[in-house]
Order: C-alpha cells, then structure tokens, then sequence
C-alpha cells in the first residue's frame, strides 16, 4: 500500500513538473551550465534568469495555445489548463513583464546583438502558428533551440564537434516527444516528420540518430577531441534518452523523463567544483 502511494506521488509529482514546463526549464539551465563550463565564460545571472524565465513563459503560452484550440478526445494537460486558466493567464503575464524588463534594463546589449536570431524565431514562429511552415517543425524547434543556447557563448571552431552532437541530441528527443503528439499535429494540420513514418518508424528512426550520434561521440573522446567530462556528459544524455524510448509510460512522463535527459549536462560542471576542492 505504502508502495503504490509513493509511485502514485511520483507519478503525480512527474506531471506537474511537465504541465508547468519545469522539466524544460531544468534543461535549459543545464545546458547552460554546460556550455558555460566549456567556454569557461561565467554567466550573467540577468542573462540566464531571462533565459529561463522567456522559455518558461513561451512554453505555457503554447501549452494554452493548445488547450484552447484542442478539440476532443481532450488531453489531460489541456484540461489542466483549462481549469486553472485564470491563474496561468495571471503567471503568463507576470513572467512576460519580468521578462521583457530583463531585456530592457538588464540584458538589452545582449537582445541588440543578437536582433537577427529574435526576429527569425518570431518569423518561424508565426508561420507555424498560421500552420503554413513548409519545414517539418520538430526540425525548427531544433534548430532554433541549439541556436538559442549557444547565442551568449562564441563560435568556435574547435567545439563543432560538440556543437553538432548536442544538436543532434535535441533533434533526436524533439522527434520523440512530437511522435506522442503526434495525433495532435494531424488534427491541427501541422508539418511534421510524424505525417511520413508510422509512430514505431519514428522511434526506430530517432534511435538510429541516437546510436550514430554514440558512437560518434565515442570516437571523438578516445581520439581526444573532447575532454572526459563533456563526453560523460553528452554520453549519459545520449543513453538516457535511448533507454525512455522504450519505457512503457504514460505520454506526459515521458516527454518529462525525455526533457530531464539533459540533467547530465551538470555534471562537468560539477566535475571541475570537486576537483577545484582542496
């Protein structure tokens, strides 16, 4: 009995982390952490905290979107939505007025810098809402994500390796988490891979992307192109995600356990504070 209530609660617990996007959130910030510790450049904690607070608040947006728009069988988290309309419509707003003060006052070098990523994104963004984008979404969403992070870190030359294999990843659990939505997309007519491949084809097809993107990183440790610690942590990421691929839960704690596979990304982070420890 004592058991069953503890995973009732976790399970619980799992989907309130996903309903209110904090799983998202969490990744965001360790891939932050992440790059951050590669590039050795400290973060701005205005710049971070707008990051975080601009994907949370983009994310219940679209998760509102989506309730309101979504016609029956109704998911759980749109009814969840629905009912607590008022108060999310209260935390979208709040979040958007601290966020678009970060932007003014705090981070607006940053914003100006970097006016060609915001207007594209709300380009994209706009033809995906009219559902008139020619280019499947889950690759957008990837793109424009790894874009994202990687916005407040320069370019370099020597970390393509790793720039590629974090994309790769993304690309791979974008696909997974459209692929349960996927009955979704075909209702609201949206461009996704999932309108080609069969729900099993996408899941064979993400892990293939998945193995390759393994044994690549594979090979570019033991030839020393990236250091132990970013590969432990895109390895763990890699096979964490793999291994949720085949658990057989529920569609939300999937998506969730599929967004918390970034957690690893801490861990050079974590790696280089012990070992600075006298």
């Amino acid at each position: 009995m004592f058991q069953s209530r503890q995973t009732s609660g976790t399970f619980h617990s799992l989907l309130l982390i996903s309903y209110a996007s904090l799983d998202v959130v969490s990744s965001v910030f360790a891939n932050f952490c992440f790059f951050s510790t590669l590039y050795q450049i400290p973060f701005r904690i205005p710049l971070l905290l707008y990051y975080l607070v601009s994907v949370w608040v983009l994310y219940l947006l679209d998760h509102l979107w989506d309730a309101k728009k979504e016609m029956d069988p109704i998911r759980e988290r749109s009814k969840f939505f629905l009912r607590h309309q008022t108060k999310i419509e209260w935390l979208i707003g709040i979040s958007f007025f601290v966020s678009s003060s970060l932007g003014i006052f705090w981070v607006w070098d940053f914003v100006f810098e970097n006016l060609l990523f915001f207007l594209s994104f709300g380009a994209i963004l706009l033809l995906v809402v009219k559902g008139i984008s020619p280019v499947p979404k889950e690759l957008l969403v990837s793109f424009f994500y790894t874009w994202g992070i990687l916005l407040p870190f320069p370019f370099e030359n020597n970390h393509r390796e790793i720039t590629f294999l974090f994309f790769l990843h993304v690309f791979a659990n974008v696909l997974f988490t459209y692929n349960l939505d996927r009955d979704l997309d075909r209702r609201q007519n949206t461009m996704v891979f999932s309108r080609f491949l069969s729900y099993n084809g996408m899941n064979i097809l993400l892990r293939i992307f998945l193995i390759l993107g393994f044994f690549f990183l594979c090979f570019t440790a033991f030839s020393k192109t990236i250091s132990y610690p970013f590969g432990l942590a895109l390895g763990t990421s890699y096979v964490w995600l793999f291994v949720t691929t085949f658990l057989p839960y529920k569609t939300t704690t999937l998506k969730s356990l599929a967004e918390l596979s970034y957690l690893p990304m801490f861990l050079p982070q974590i790696i280089f504070f012990f070992s600075g420890l006298p």
